[in-house]
C-alpha cells in the first residue's frame, strides 16, 4: 500500500491510496459526496478483494473530502471532473495499459462526465447506487434547489455522521447544467450498474431507465438494498463479487 499526494491543475491537493499487485490493470474507485476514499468502508473492502485476486485499484478523496485540506465548500461538480481527471492522468503516468472507473453515489455522476476521448487506456465503467440524475435524489431534488435560490445555500446532515454540511449554491446549481444520464446512455464502455430497489437516496427507477437505455450495460439490481448497503452484510458480499467477476470479464476480454 502506497499513499499518493498529487496536485490538481487549480492547485488543490489530493490524496489517494495504491494498492499494487504488479498488475497492467488499476480500478480507479470515486466516492460519494460528504464520503471519502473510503466510501464508508465499502472501498477499503472492495480493495482487499481485488488485491487478494492481484488486480492493482487507486481510491482517493475529492476535493473538500477525507484527508483533503480544502473545506467542503469548495466541492462542486466542476471541481470534481477536474479532480478525477487529474488523477486518471496521475494513475496513468504510472504505467497502466488498462484502467476501469469505480464510482459509487455522487461519484458515479462524476464519471460519465469527464472528457473519455482524453483516455484511450480507460476499459470499462462500474456504478454503484450512481447519482446520474441529480433531481432523483434526496440531496439535489427540487425543493432543495429552491431552498438554495431562497437562501443562497443548503444545509444538510449525515445520518451516518451526524456531521452538518453547507452545500453552496454553485454546487446546487451545477446539478441543474449537468447531465450524467445523458453522457452515459452514448458511452460505448462496458458499463456495470448496481442498485437497491429500496434505495431513499438516489431513486433506482432512474438508473434502471439509464441502464435499459445505455450501449452496452448490465443492470443488476439488489432486492430490498438500499444506499451503500450499509445495513445488509450478505447484500454487500454479493456486491463485491459481481463487482469481481465483472472486472475480470473486462480484463478477459481486452487480453484476446
Amino acid at each position: 500500500m502506497e499513499k499518493i499526494i498529487y496536485k490538481t491543475i487549480d492547485n488543490i491537493e489530493l490524496n489517494g491510496i495504491l494498492e499494487q499487485n504488479g498488475s497492467d490493470t488499476c480500478i480507479i474507485m470515486c466516492h460519494g459526496i460528504r464520503a471519502g476514499k473510503e466510501e464508508n468502508g465499502n472501498f477499503t473492502k472492495l480493495a482487499k478483494v481485488l488485491n487478494q485476486n492481484k488486480i492493482d485499484s487507486f481510491r482517493f478523496d475529492f476535493r473538500g473530502h477525507g484527508e483533503n485540506k480544502s473545506k467542503f465548500d469548495i466541492v462542486t461538480i466542476e471541481g470534481e471532473i477536474i479532480d478525477l481527471e487529474t488523477t486518471i492522468e496521475n494513475v496513468s503516468k504510472r504505467g497502466y495499459k488498462n484502467i476501469i472507473l469505480l464510482g459509487a453515489s455522487f461519484g458515479g455522476g462524476i464519471i460519465p462526465l469527464i472528457n473519455f476521448n482524453k483516455y484511450s487506456n480507460i476499459k470499462g465503467l462500474i456504478l454503484w447506487y450512481p447519482c446520474l440524475v441529480y433531481n432523483k435524489t434526496d440531496l439535489f431534488c427540487e425543493e432543495n434547489i429552491k431552498e438554495t435560490l431562497e437562501k443562497g445555500f443548503f444545509e444538510t446532515k449525515s445520518l451516518r455522521t451526524g456531521k452538518t454540511y453547507i452545500f453552496t449554491k454553485e454546487l446546487m446549481m451545477q446539478t441543474t447544467k449537468y447531465k450524467p444520464y445523458e453522457a452515459l446512455i452514448n458511452n460505448l464502455l462496458p458499463k456495470l450498474f448496481i442498485h437497491g430497489n429500496k434505495d431513499k437516496n438516489v431513486y433506482y427507477e432512474s438508473v434502471e431507465k439509464c441502464a435499459n437505455d445505455s450501449i452496452n450495460s448490465k443492470l443488476i439490481i439488489i432486492e430490498n438494498g438500499t444506499h451503500g448497503f450499509y445495513d445488509n452484510e450478505n447484500h454487500f458480499k454479493f456486491v463485491l463479487q459481481e463487482t469481481l467477476e465483472y472486472i475480470k470479464t473486462i480484463i478477459n476480454n481486452f487480453k484476446k
